[in-house]
């Protein structure tokens, strides 16, 4: 993965048409919740999907505060999104080789997240480009 593209999914949403971006905004918007630190601590390769990973053992609850409540928003403002349960987690590498059984690794890795985005992803021959829609902060009170 190059470094512009790492990035932890809240909530998934697929293709939209042009004219509902202005109500991805305003959910965005909507959420008020204080920054937060997030640690990942353990890096996963899995064999079957071929990734390595970088995954917290214990998620804090801001992060999932933030992922539960741009989901229900989404859902409510008539979005689809995934229905698999968030993971926090970051992809490192695509097509890893991973030996069946590999243990997992120990690393500590901390970001502190004072914002999030909305990004659309596109498939480019180099591998996937994000491009920013908007960006609002996590309140800093």
């Amino acid at each position: 993965m190059r470094r512009e593209t790492l990035h932890l999914t809240l909530a998934f949403i697929g293709g939209i048409a042009s004219e509902r971006l202005v109500d991805l905004q305003e959910i965005a918007g909507a959420i008020h919740l204080s920054p937060f630190e997030l640690t990942f601590d353990r890096l996963q390769c899995l064999p079957r999907k071929k990734i390595a990973w970088a995954s917290a053992s214990a998620s804090p609850s801001g992060v999932l505060e933030l992922a539960a409540g741009l989901n229900a928003q989404l859902k409510a403002g008539g979005f689809h999104t995934e229905e698999r349960p968030f993971a926090t987690h970051v992809t490192l590498v695509r097509n890893a080789t991973c030996e069946a059984g590999m243990a997992e690794e120990s690393l500590s890795i901390v970001w502190s997240v004072r914002n999030f985005v909305l990004a659309e992803s596109e498939r480019r021959a180099e591998g996937a480009h994000y491009r920013i829609l908007g960006c609002w902060p996590l309140d800093q009170t």
